[in-house]
């Protein structure tokens, strides 16, 4: 304490115009005598909020059939998350000029934890995707697009794709087909992606000139729980297999 005054003294006495200033304060000591009261009607909101939320929390969606994990080129959670989005995001799609979602697009790195075999909780999908990221399409020119499958193909994790088949050779595209026809560099084409990587995230930078950009209104976590839901109405349970849609080639 002494040397901070000294330093506010010497401070204070640098020129005659300079204005001399007072600190003032005082210790608060907080141990177990002196610690606030627990305001007991607040603590009561409090708690009926935590009980509610881990009521939500562990409520079970749906039951899976099987454990899904992530994987590279592909795997089970990737191809499992990037087809329900894509069909959810299809289904909600009121495209202008009547043109629909060619494919889907999501990233690695943003799939936090496999899915178990059995039941599936809200809190699970929480820890599966913690983050509040929106559904977007992306019109890209043909260019563009050509610049995402050699992302894709230079990749060293499979990312979550829907709607295309991709086969890789010295991790170059070697063979792209959408939807069943073959890449044409001369065409534009609709991307269903996250907000997060629309603006460039994983360094997607073939995102950040688009032809056009849509926000659809729902969050992807949410797009999940929504199949769920239905899926569980139907009486059935998830599942994901693995079909080539990303290959390496020799």
């Amino acid at each position: 304490m002494l040397s901070l005054l000294c330093f506010f003294g010497i401070f204070a006495c640098k020129g005659p115009d300079q204005q001399r200033y007072t600190l003032e304060g005082s210790v608060i000591l907080l141990d177990s005598i002196n610690v606030p009261e627990t305001d007991r009607e607040l603590e009561k909101i409090i708690m009926e909020y935590r009980e509610s939320l881990e009521a939500d929390m562990s409520k079970v969606l749906v039951y899976s059939e099987h454990v899904m994990e992530r994987g590279s080129p592909e795997g089970k959670l990737n191809n499992f998350v990037a087809d329900l989005v894509f069909d959810i995001g299809k289904e909600i799609y009121q495209p202008d000029d009547g043109k629909s979602i060619d494919f889907c697009l999501l990233n690695y790195g943003g799939l936090r934890v496999p899915l178990p075999k059995g039941e599936i909780t809200n809190e699970r999908v929480f820890e599966l995707l913690p983050f509040e990221n929106e559904m977007v399409v992306i019109t890209l020119t043909g260019e563009r697009t050509g610049e995402l499958f050699q992302y894709l193909a230079a990749s060293e994790r499979g990312m979550p794709v829907s709607g295309i088949k991709l086969k890789i050779k010295d991790k170059k595209p070697h063979e792209v087909l959408i939807n069943g026809q073959e890449f044409d560099i001369n065409k534009s084409y609709k991307v269903l992606t996250s907000d997060y990587l629309a603006g460039g995230g994983d360094h997607m930078n073939f995102f950040l000139q688009p032809v056009n950009y849509e926000l659809l209104g729902k969050r992807i976590r949410d797009a999940i729980i929504l199949h769920m839901q239905r899926v569980h109405a139907e009486g059935k349970k998830i599942s994901s297999e693995l079909d080539g849609r990303i290959s390496v080639v020799n």
